[in-house]
């Protein structure tokens, strides 16, 4: 054999290894954002999240998290060949969730190189339809037994919303009154509330912190939540 051939052979078998070395996965999303808008509290949304192996080898999707109660899944399979395609299914439940811009991430872990994770990121405006002013009562006593608070509930439904009563039961610490304890506010109303806390009073003990509960007949918000901190002398 001559040198030049052998020189040939020696350049090929090392251009033929630099290219398996070379070969990989390459995951790629149509998209990594979802913004999903207004979505009002107690439902639930879903987005589906298309990736494609863009690489030369097998794209195995080892891991799904996420930093958030979401649920996530393959939508597919786990093990994508060369130029195939597969999804991922993010839902995102608002059940719980105060209003506002809320942000939920999920993180795709894959055998990709170059990024082994991606993350994808979900967005949502929750709307609540009953409203409370203030959100948190919060007083220092002083020398006094009590403390009283002015508090709105606001209805933003499109029907009459009934308040059926108080659940004490995570008031803890304090005895609470509120006055009325039953009503009924209607859509785009306004009803004012007296709430009156009383710490039972502990030797050394200076904050008071809890919350109580308003039940209600609304189809997702079944509750009303308003906490409280409370400090005494």
């Amino acid at each position: 054999m001559s040198v030049r051939r052998f020189m040939i052979l020696v350049i090929l078998s090392l251009l033929l290894t630099w290219g398996e070395l070379l070969a990989a996965p390459r995951i790629v999303f149509d998209k990594e954002v979802n913004d999903y808008g207004r979505v009002l509290f107690g439902e639930t949304v879903v987005e589906e999240f298309v990736f494609k192996n863009q690489g030369d080898v097998p794209l195995i999707i080892e891991e799904l998290r996420s930093d958030c109660g979401c649920t996530k899944a393959v939508k597919g399979s786990r093990e994508v060949a060369p130029q195939g395609q597969s999804k991922i299914v993010a839902t995102f439940d608002t059940t719980g969730l105060k209003a506002g811009r809320k942000k939920k991430r999920v993180f795709v872990h894959s055998n990709d190189p170059q990024q082994p994770v991606v993350v994808l990121t979900l967005l949502a405006d929750v709307i609540r339809e009953i409203n409370v002013h203030p959100a948190t009562l919060r007083q220092e006593l002083g020398i006094k037994e009590s403390a009283t608070f002015q508090v709105q509930i606001t209805n933003g439904s499109k029907g009459a919303l009934k308040v059926t009563g108080l659940d004490r039961t995570q008031a803890e610490g304090a005895d609470v009154r509120v006055e009325p304890e039953r009503f009924v506010v209607q859509p785009g109303q306004t009803v004012p509330l007296t709430v009156t806390l009383k710490p039972r009073k502990e030797a050394g003990r200076k904050f008071y912190v809890g919350r109580f509960l308003l039940r209600t007949d609304h189809v997702a918000d079944k509750t009303v939540e308003i906490p409280y901190i409370i400090k005494s002398e």
